[in-house]
């Protein structure tokens, strides 16, 4: 197989540009009664998945790195605060960059082993892996590096402000993926040697 970068990269910017407006902007958001992002529902960590899925590590990394930029020096004011935070900014940038590397290569080998739909089941594991590995990463290097002890209660209350978001991000990343032509639901980071159909078209594997 042979691995392509400009496809990853080209995604992971579209995607990453996409997901910091939606962020400063309120667009796409379903938010309850504050611009927190915490609080928020909405398709900025939908694309971030979407991004590493289907462009692989580079556009994960990519597309993360252009949203917690936009979103700190570009988002409201109480955003700034949060994310432009030097301790918070970095380590959101390294914490989730590497979940959307992880996440690129497990759904590589999702897509190689099952088929659709059942291809959607494991997806949505690898979803709420996300959401588990985030917070208590965060949170818990956050604060080591600012020195704040106690951090189980905020990982638990974090916990709870993410179970509709993941719910919201299984929902509309697996109708994107049902939507899909069955060529475009592969990786898009590497070349499959797999011939095409008499169609001319690379089957689902």
């Amino acid at each position: 197989m042979k691995k392509t970068i400009w496809q990853p990269l080209v995604l992971g910017v579209v995607l990453g540009l996409l997901a910091g407006i939606s962020s400063i902007t309120g667009l796409l958001f379903i938010v309850p009664s504050t611009i927190d992002i915490g609080n928020a529902i909405g398709f900025w960590m939908t694309l971030l998945l979407l991004s590493a899925s289907l462009g692989g590590p580079l556009a994960g990394v990519t597309a993360v790195i252009l949203l917690i930029t936009i979103s700190a020096f570009f988002g409201p004011a109480e955003m700034k605060v949060i994310i432009g935070d030097p301790a918070n900014f970095w380590t959101n940038m390294l914490v989730v960059g590497i979940l959307m590397v992880i996440v690129g290569f497990v759904y590589r080998l999702i897509f190689e082993r099952v088929k659709m739909p059942a291809r959607l089941l494991p997806w949505a594991g690898v979803v709420i892996f996300v959401y588990i590995l985030n917070s208590p990463a965060n949170i818990t290097v956050q604060s080591y590096i600012k020195g704040e002890p106690s951090v189980l209660p905020d990982i638990l209350g974090s916990y709870r402000t993410y179970i509709s978001q993941a719910i919201f991000d299984i929902f509309f990343t697996s109708l994107f993926f049902i939507a899909l032509p069955e060529r475009y639901r592969k990786p898009q980071w590497y070349e499959s040697q797999q011939a095409p159909d008499r169609s001319g078209e690379i089957p689902d594997e």
